[in-house]
C-alpha cells in the first residue's frame, strides 16, 4: 500500500509541475496571421481561409493565397466591395484595408468560408 501512496504521489506531483509549466492563463489566444512588410497573408484552404479572423491597420495589405487544390472566390460582403474573381490553386489576391471597422468576406464558389477583418 505504501508502495501505490508512493508511486501516486509522485505521478501527481510531476503533472501539476506540468500542468504549472503551461501558464496559469488559460485563455485561447486567437491564430496570428502571418505578416509581411506591410500587412498580413490569408491562406484559402479547400474548406476554410487560415486565420479566419484577422487584424489589420488601416492602409495594410491583405493578401489571400489560394493553398487548396480547386478554385476559390475572395468576394467582400455587406458593404465590402472588393472580389477576387475566380483564384486558381497557387495564385494571390491582394487589397489595402481602408476605413475602421469589421470586414466580412466570403467564397462564393463554397458555402460556408467566411473570414473576417478587423480594420483599427
Amino acid at each position: 500500500m505504501l508502495k501505490r501512496t508512493l508511486i501516486l504521489t509522485l505521478v501527481l506531483a510531476a503533472l501539476g509541475t506540468g500542468l504549472a509549466a503551461c501558464g496559469a492563463d488559460s485563455t485561447p489566444v486567437a491564430a496570428q496571421a502571418p505578416q509581411t512588410a506591410n500587412g498580413v497573408k490569408v491562406s484559402v484552404r479547400d474548406d476554410l481561409f487560415e486565420p479566419g479572423n484577422v487584424k489589420v491597420k488601416e492602409g495594410q495589405t491583405v493578401t489571400f493565397t489560394n493553398d487548396g487544390a480547386v478554385p476559390h472566390t475572395v468576394t467582400g460582403i455587406g458593404g465590402a466591395t472588393f472580389d477576387s474573381g475566380t483564384l486558381a490553386p497557387g495564385k494571390t489576391f491582394s487589397f489595402v484595408a481602408e476605413g475602421q471597422g469589421r470586414i466580412t468576406y466570403v467564397c462564393t464558389i463554397h458555402a460556408g468560408m467566411k473570414g473576417t477583418i478587423e480594420v483599427d
